[in-house]
């Protein structure tokens, strides 16, 4: 039985009107056979031009036939299962259903300055174990940390990797990029383990070697390809959230025309990011609305393609501390994110942009993805939840409802009981310490940290694992 997740109600927002979607539609089709988009890779240019593309070999550029890219569109699957280390943590991409998992920082974060700092190695397993405890997150992201003291950049992604299966047994995103495929995907069918390969565009309307090299290597494996675009409004995509979303839909169906000549019906998640960028210091203006417009319009017009989504923006947040900045930022993105029909949403654990992150942080998140929750799964309207026969009962004060068994049997279906939040009387507040959300969060992350770590890799599998993290050591340092 694969995880539930967030099973909404199928009524998303809709900021545009249909004819608005077939005009961004028509749109992304025209970049596609006009402009075309690059492709740093000659064997896929020969590939896409063996299927009607035509292909200007000087500047690897192909453009693609209208009639191609429905038709790969269409053998992409609407849904289907991603296996986890164990089968309750299977997921089903795609439908009504939405999954959250966490956001990645370059580095970790000192509590007491705010300021970045490398995470040790026992502070990357701590954040994994934290992630893998809370409920709300039903996928491990790529990383979180962007490796620990003493390793290579090279190496972040395998050592992260086998950190990852050693202490959780939920399923996980692995990166793709700089050739680590080569040993990351080694290592999960080792493991009999399916993962979600990621690879980025590089906007605009570009594919890199390293990222189609991947994506080859991916399709080969036949695990689940999760491509992600990444354009800043007015820096690598137009300013305009509409224009943007066309940039990056053509970037997108670029790859999965590549992918579905490769294998049809490859499973495939499409992973929108994006940002406005900050025109004062030329820098991602994270956590601002119009990020969250951009999502709401590029889900509408991706739903029309009954494509799995993601959303990799609302977790990422301009504020640099743990602090109310950082709570709106969030609260907003995620749950307009989920209103407007998101499949994966990546929420917990970033404190500052890409810059740092942190497991408390990720403890706080999970509030927002419960409220987040509460609103999507909608509410039962049905005779007992309306309880006109209860009213009735009840009647005019001095009548109450408190010791009415429809209130015992529907206050726990109903209220969404935060883990973090103070919801004391401001009297028991100020008797009982004058707790924050902080201090009650940092209660649960030493709670979590507290348990008995557990290892969900036998000893000899680690050491199989451990022989290809070492293969890519090698591998590395032959290329310096």
């Amino acid at each position: 039985m694969a995880r539930e997740g967030v099973v909404t109600t199928g009524k998303q927002v809709a900021l545009l009107k249909q004819q608005d979607v077939e005009q961004m539609h028509l749109a992304v089709l025209d970049v596609l056979e006009e402009t075309g988009v690059r492709i740093e890779h000659e064997k896929a240019l020969k590939l896409l031009a063996s299927h009607g593309c035509r292909i200007d070999y000087d500047e690897l550029r192909a453009r693609f036939p209208r009639q191609l890219v429905c038709e790969c569109l269409d053998q992409v699957p609407s849904d289907f299962t991603v296996k986890a280390p164990i089968p309750e943590n299977d997921l089903i991409m795609g439908g009504d259903r939405l999954y959250f998992t966490h956001t990645s920082g370059m580095k970790s974060v000192d509590l007491s300055s705010f300021e970045p700092k490398v995470p040790t190695q026992a502070e990357y397993i701590e954040a994994v174990r934290v992630l893998d405890a809370l409920d709300s997150i039903d996928m491990l992201g790529c990383y979180p940390y962007f490796g620990y003291e003493g390793i290579s950049p090279e190496m972040a992604i395998p050592e992260g990797m086998l950190l990852h299966m050693k202490y959780s047994r939920k399923h996980q995103a692995v990166a793709c990029s700089n050739d680590c495929e080569l040993f990351t995907l080694q290592m999960a069918a080792l493991a009999g383990h399916e993962v979600s390969a990621t690879i980025g565009s590089s906007p605009p309307l570009t594919w890199g070697k390293d990222a189609v090299n991947a994506a080859f290597r991916i399709v080969e494996s036949g695990f689940p390809i999760s491509t992600v675009d990444g354009c800043m409004m007015g820096g690598t995509g137009p300013a305009t959230p509409a224009g943007s979303v066309v940039t990056s839909s053509a970037e997108q169906m670029a790859m999965i025309v590549l992918v579905q000549l490769l294998n049809p019906g490859h499973r495939m998640l499409i992973g929108h990011f994006s940002a406005p960028l900050n025109m004062s210091t030329g820098s991602p203006a994270f956590g601002q609305i119009d990020a969250s417009m951009n999502n709401m319009l590029f889900n509408q017009l991706w739903r029309n393609y009954n494509i799995p989504v993601s959303n990799g923006s609302p977790g990422y947040v301009n504020a640099k501390c743990i602090d109310y900045q950082a709570g709106y930022e969030k609260g907003m993105a995620s749950l307009l994110a989920g209103m407007s029909g998101v499949n994966v949403l990546l929420l917990h654990f970033g404190v500052s942009g890409e810059i740092t992150a942190h497991p408390l942080q990720a403890v706080l998140d999970d509030d927002i993805a419960r409220m987040t929750a509460r609103v999507l799964k909608g509410e039962e309207i049905s005779e007992e939840t309306i309880a006109v026969d209860v009213i009735k009962q009840v009647g005019p004060v001095p009548g109450h409802f408190l010791s009415q068994p429809h209130t015992l049997k529907w206050y726990r279906k109903t209220q969404c009981v935060p883990g973090s939040a103070d919801r004391l009387t401001y009297q028991d507040w100020m008797q009982s310490g004058k707790k924050s959300a902080l201090d009650y969060a940092r209660e649960r992350m030493e709670e979590i940290l507290s348990r008995q770590q557990k290892v969900c890799i036998s000893e000899s599998m680690e050491e199989d694992l451990k022989r290809i993290v070492k293969e890519a050591e090698v591998y590395y340092s032959k290329r310096e």
